[in-house]
């Protein structure tokens, strides 16, 4: 059975972390969020900060894997916890939201690269 939940977080708060094996994805319907993992120093490395309309979970959704970093509220946040199966019937029913979701991981992809790129050894 698919399922859509809205969930709400507060400031600083946790939304899942490196390592979590779930799926589901969010959808920020409101407020913002920043992905993030940690160096072989344990400092905070931000990969993404994202706000309402965008998405974060979804790499470890598609590919079943566990999280490859950890997702922070930073600001009061409405999100939109959506199944694998509402994620397949999306996929069917509107492909123009399957395309968004394609380009975002582009875009996420090519400023990943850029990042290490910049990245001190």
């Amino acid at each position: 059975m698919s399922s859509i939940t809205k969930i709400s977080y507060k400031t600083d708060d946790i939304i899942f972390f490196e390592g979590d094996i779930e799926a589901h994805f969010f959808l920020i319907e409101k407020g913002h969020v920043t992905v993030f993992t940690k160096n072989q120093k344990g400092e905070k490395v931000i990969l993404a900060q994202l706000g309402p309309g965008e998405v974060l979970g979804e790499q470890a959704m598609i590919d079943k894997s566990e999280r490859s970093a950890s997702a922070q509220a930073t600001a009061d946040c409405i999100l939109l916890k959506i199944s694998e199966e509402s994620y397949q019937e999306m996929l069917r029913e509107l492909p123009l939201w399957a395309s968004s979701i394609l380009k975002s991981l582009s875009t996420r992809l090519k400023h990943m690269n850029k990042a290490v790129k910049t990245l001190k050894t």
